[in-house]
Formats: C-alpha cells, structure tokens, sequence
C-alpha cells in the first residue's frame, strides 16, 4: 500500500454537494446540525464522502450526492 503525505502528489477526488428530500443544498453545520437552503449558490461542496454519515445523522430526510 502506497502512503502519499504531500497534499499535492495525492489524486484530487471529485467534488459534490449534498441534497436533502426537498431539493435543499447543505450550506454547512449551525449549532453542530446540517443547514439546508433553497439557493444553490449557496451550497458547499464536498470532496469526502464520508461526510454524507454525519449530514444523514443529524436530519431526518432523506440525502443524496449529485456530483460537480
């Protein structure tokens, strides 16, 4: 297994951004819970899916990535 500690030298992965039921972008954490917004120019992307876990955790919809 190949270790890569230069931030550089390690393969970009792609950005998304997280959708919940009603078509709402996350916009980021308020008060440690996801924040959905209509406007998605508003919304954040992501590049670790293992975030998704912790949006779906404190929510109750439904979420779904749409890759950039």
């Amino acid at each position: 297994m190949k270790t890569v500690l230069n931030k550089k030298l390690r393969e970009t992965e792609p950005e998304f951004i997280v959708l919940n039921g009603y078509a709402q972008v996350f916009i980021g954490l308020r008060g440690g819970y996801p924040e959905f917004s209509d406007c998605w120019d508003d919304a954040k992307p992501l590049t670790n899916p293992e975030c998704l876990r912790s949006i779906q955790y404190g929510t109750s919809s439904k979420v779904e990535i749409h890759y950039l």
